[in-house]
């Protein structure tokens, strides 16, 4: 008599969607119209501005060639930025009530006592939170089908963007899990997660325009001329903090593919320094992802260690 047995490699998978938690949640979450309502209102919108725009393709008549070229720039930049809203501010959003209402509703410490483990509980939560965000992230994926006929849009950035975009996800959705095992209510877990949000997103951007100009007037407008190393350590210092923003990423790596042609790097000469210089997706998704498992064994150990009142 033989037996099937199931090969090591695909062992995690098949326990991820056998969690009793990623099941309890994900039932609870598409049971009912809510959430294919606002799947359908979510495409409706995306559809009604790619008709907008396409309509406006369609309405010129100067040049041809090059007004199709940027019409499916513009659609690939539109549904970009819807891509890119609901992977930051609705990725913590689903995720910083996740634990919080358990205590509110006061069935944490039932939960706790079960044969569910921290590990398991929290990558359940996770998994059925995350899978509505990139169900609505895929959902209008073949709608970019309508840039690449347009041109003005390469594969690689399409593919680059969607990576960012999920990496992006799952970082902010676990900074709202973890934020929601150290709060005790959902009004203080939701508000901790978006002001961290805000903060990378908006934040950030407004630190640099204020502190680099200001850096950079001081240094080179002195009477003595600083060294041409400085140069080179403030354009690693620029590329450094936009690798921790998702808008700057995605625009400055369009950037480096489009002008220089460049994926991961390319050479420049500052001041008689000969510098390679990178581009920011694959410094942002090394940094996320990395952040993204310090914060997932973080929240585990918060979980382990919150007492069961």
């Amino acid at each position: 008599m033989s037996t099937t047995t199931t090969s090591p490699r695909f062992t995690w998978l098949r326990q991820l969607g056998q969690n009793p938690m990623t099941i309890k949640e994900l039932r609870g979450r598409m049971r009912g119209r809510r959430a294919f309502v606002v799947l359908t209102v979510y495409l409706l919108l995306v559809c009604g501005l790619v008709a907008v725009l396409y309509a406006g393709f369609a309405l010129g008549s100067n040049n041809r060639s090059t007004q199709m070229a940027a019409t499916g720039k513009s659609i690939f930049v539109s549904i970009l930025t819807m891509q890119s809203f609901l992977a930051v501010f609705l990725s913590p959003a689903f995720t910083a009530a996740s634990i919080t209402s358990e205590k509110e509703r006061q069935t944490y410490d039932l939960l706790r006592t079960t044969l569910l483990s921290p590990r398991a509980l929290i990558t359940g939560k996770l998994v059925s939170a995350l899978s509505y965000i990139f169900l609505l992230i895929l959902a209008t994926v073949p709608l970019q089908s309508l840039a690449f006929l347009l041109g003005g849009v390469a594969f690689i950035e399409l593919f680059v963007s969607q990576l960012l975009l999920f990496i992006s996800a799952l970082a902010f959705g676990l900074l709202g899990l973890f934020l929601s095992s150290l709060m005790r209510t959902t009004v203080a877990a939701t508000v901790s997660s978006y002001a961290l949000v805000l903060f990378l997103v908006v934040g950030i951007p407004l630190l640099a325009l204020f502190t680099l100009p200001f850096i950079s007037m001081m240094m080179f407008t002195s009477a003595t001329s600083p060294p041409g190393w400085v140069a080179v350590v403030l354009v690693y210092v620029a590329l450094a903090i936009g690798s921790l923003n998702l808008p700057a990423t995605l625009i400055a790596s369009d950037v480096f593919l489009t002008e220089y042609d460049a994926i991961f790097y390319y050479v420049d000469t500052i001041d008689r320094y000969r510098v390679v210089i990178f581009s920011p997706w694959w410094i942002y998704l090394l940094i996320y992802f990395t952040f993204s498992l310090l914060l997932y064994w973080a929240t585990i150990r918060q979980v382990k260690r919150i007492p069961n009142v």
